[in-house]
């Protein structure tokens, strides 16, 4: 029934289908042509038709839908007119779901489960969500092949489970986790468990990157292009488990790496002529992904063939989509966010990931920007929510609720300069959902307000790719304890970016002699974002923040071009940025105890003696509060040569230094947006497993006393997020 569906796509397979699935099913074929006969906005769409119906014993009603496409359809080809197309026909056919079910003339179709999305008791109206499946009769369907063919179709709430990401995810991962186990547990050469496992990950991470790259065609025109260059190796009958070194290993580090044009020379590896030139002409991705790291990929480590032999077959059975999840639309398939979600649960076996809902990611994302925006904009509140909280839903019955607010082209200029230059952080990153989260609200609120018909001129005509680069340069950061996780997040902005270079400049980017993937090392950083400590010595996260010398401010400066620079590929290095950082913080603190120094050299100069009867001579009290004061500079003169003795090239993370151009500039990020612990204060540990929990325990209660001087041991609560890292203007 399921290959009948999938290869002979048609509405009477269709029909066939849920006669078969349903019991209640009762067949009908009504038309729903006058939906897109709309003034030849849906021009390639003919045949809607309401093909059945089911009325459930809870008394739900489902409908079926189909619709015919001209031309062929992708997973993202006209996408939103689908989904206007079934909004429309749902809401003047008034039931709570339907699946539709979009076909086109090569057999490819778009099987979507559209539900009403109700809020709260309050409101009014209703939005409605997608869930899909792309099915190509060609290509592997694994995921929809599985969770359709056990959907019971009993109620709207089972069927809902069958098109759930949590379904999904779950069915995924228990395939999954055994592979990369074997991966991990196969990695032959000398180091110790914990590297070979994050050799094993960055492989993994790095086959999936391509999967998404060889979906566009990038990889010499074939979207199997991995699969055709492993069975090119095992062909040839080479050297046994000589896959890794000899094949892969040129393609990640060198055909990646480079312009095309360059020959890959690196080891004997037989490639055939074909091959060579597709590997020459490989596009030139870059980014941290493709480059070697020291002490992982750089120690002769490797995998046997018959390992990723497995792991190749596992993985491509499943169909990659090159689409993010919105609140709306969820592409049930190998998609970013996914991923993200598959990671998180990889390495935090024990109890599974803390991974916020895309729903819940979006909603903390819109409130934070509101509630800063609030604060710094001069922009009426009302319109602000509107801008962000745009109603969903279609139809005559919502038209008192689309608003999206009303500006002046002054306020559209302001709102805009200020979204492109906001900070935001996640100080506990995880696999990126807050980061990538931020990238989807910034980049739909920011063409909102380009879009519109009073927006001024030079705001215009600005492509998603540029956008959301430029957010991610100017916007976003994040520290993260666990270095895998950077590596995901880095996975994660950059797939966001990828998804969307625009399909007229495919040839440009993938010939360009620059890369196309942005530096993202100074974006999501690694350390213990709670535990500021060198040495045995504890730093304050807001400590050195002061009035600046002018060529302290201008090494800043020069600090904050170099990174955007970087993060561009245009010139500078990852280790010139890095010594610059340590330069200005070893600077700072001489500053400060320079400054220290001489109010206690002033200080110390002895007082007026009194000349007159009118002169008065110092008051006693004044003489031992100067003594008193004198005592504190010296200690606090103390405490910064201290500092600077502890401090070391190599360090852990302190916020002060990695983020110098945002704390000597700006005085602090602008919004902290972030999961807080979902344990209890005593119960956390120390995540790198380096200090005992009673040791770390001890560790947070100084940071804590630190931190908050004025507050430790009083019964008042302190916020879970460190309000030091706001500055004057943050969002609470």
């Amino acid at each position: 029934m399921m290959d009948t569906l999938i290869n002979q796509i048609s509405n009477s397979t269709i029909q066939d289908f849920f006669k078969r699935k349903i019991a209640a099913y009762q067949p009908v074929e009504e038309n729903f042509n006058h939906i897109i006969d709309d003034e030849g906005r849906f021009e390639n769409f003919s045949e809607l038709k309401k093909l059945g119906e089911v009325e459930f014993d809870d008394s739900d009603e489902l409908l079926v839908f189909s619709c015919k496409y001209s031309g062929e359809l992708s997973e993202r080809s006209s996408k939103k007119k689908q989904f206007d197309i079934a909004k429309k026909a749902l809401n003047e056919d008034s039931k709570d779901g339907a699946i539709f079910i979009f076909f086109d003339e090569t057999g490819k179709f778009r099987f979507s489960f559209i539900r009403k999305n109700y809020g709260d008791k309050e409101q009014k109206y209703s939005n409605w969500k997608r869930y899909t499946y792309f099915v190509n009769p060609v290509k592997p369907n694994k995921t929809f092949r599985k969770q359709i063919d056990k959907c019971e179709f009993s109620d709207l709430e089972n069927i809902l489970k069958s098109f759930s990401i949590d379904a999904v995810t779950d069915d995924f991962y228990k395939a999954f986790k055994p592979q990369f186990d074997k991966i991990a547990n196969s990695v032959y050469g000398d180091a110790d468990f914990g590297i070979k496992q994050d050799f094993a990950l960055l492989f993994v991470i790095r086959t999936i990157f391509l999967g998404f790259v060889q979906k566009r065609g990038w990889l010499g025109e074939r979207e199997e292009f991995i699969q055709e260059f492993w069975k090119e190796y095992k062909n040839k009958k080479l050297t046994e488990n000589s896959f890794y070194k000899d094949w892969y290993e040129p393609l990640l580090f060198e055909a990646l790496n480079a312009p095309p044009g360059r020959e890959v020379k690196y080891q004997n590896n037989f490639f055939s002529d074909k091959t060579k030139m597709n590997l020459k002409m490989a596009p030139y991705l870059n980014g941290e992904l493709f480059k070697r790291k020291s002490g992982i990929d750089t120690i002769g480590l490797s995998i046997t063939d018959k390992i990723i032999e497995e792991f190749f077959e596992f993985l491509f059975s499943y169909n990659f989509t090159i689409e993010e999840n919105t609140r709306f639309d969820e592409e049930l398939e190998l998609n970013p966010e996914f991923l993200g979600i598959i990671f998180e649960r990889l390495v935090n076996k024990q109890d599974g990931a803390v991974y916020t809902p895309r729903t819940e990611v979006d909603f903390m994302c819109r409130i934070s920007l509101v509630k800063w925006l609030q604060k710094v904009s001069s922009a009426d509140i009302k319109d602000i929510y509107h801008l962000f909280f745009v109603e969903m839903g279609t139809g005559e019955e919502f038209k008192d609720y689309q608003k999206e607010g009303d500006f002046s082209p002054a306020e559209i200029r302001e709102l805009v300069a200020l979204l492109k230059n906001v900070t935001v952080c996640d100080p506990a990153a995880g696999s990126g959902a807050f980061p990538v989260g931020m990238i989807q609200v910034l980049n739909e609120v920011i063409e909102n307000l380009q879009m519109r018909r009073n927006t001024p001129e030079e705001l215009k005509n600005e492509n998603d790719f540029e956008r959301k680069k430029s957010i991610i340069a100017n916007s976003l950061y994040g520290v993260e304890v666990k270095q895998w996780a950077v590596w995901i997040n880095q996975l994660r902005l950059w797939l966001s970016l990828f998804v969307d270079i625009p399909a007229e400049r495919e040839e440009e980017f993938k010939l360009s002699v620059t890369p196309i993937l942005p530096n993202l090392e100074f974006k999501i950083r690694h350390g213990d974002s709670l535990v500021q400590r060198i040495g045995e010595k504890l730093f304050p996260v807001y400590g050195h923040v002061q009035d600046l010398s002018s060529s302290l401010k201008t090494k800043i400066t020069n600090l904050k071009k170099q990174k955007i620079d970087f993060f561009y590929n245009r010139s500078g290095s990852a280790s010139l940025i890095h010594k610059n950082e340590n330069e200005i913080f070893k600077t700072i603190i001489n500053q400060q105890i320079k400054e220290k120094q001489n109010e206690i050299i002033r200080l110390k100069r002895p007082k007026p003696t009194q000349s007159s009867l009118f002169d008065s001579e110092p008051e006693q009290n004044e003489i031992e509060f100067e003594k008193e004061k004198i005592i504190k500079l010296y200690k606090e003169v103390e405490d910064l040569k201290t500092e600077k003795e502890a401090f070391k090239e190599d360090h852990p993370l302190i916020w002060s230094i990695e983020f110098a151009d945002i704390f000597y500039d700006k005085k602090g990020f602008d919004i902290i947006i972030g999961n807080p612990p979902y344990v209890r204060q005593e119960n956390i540990s120390d995540p790198t497993g380096s200090l005992s929990p009673k040791d770390y325990k001890k560790l947070l209660h100084d940071t804590i006393r630190l931190e908050f001087p004025n507050h430790f041991g009083k019964k008042e609560k302190i916020a879970s997020v460190n309000p030091i890292m706001y500055n004057d203007t943050a969002s609470d």
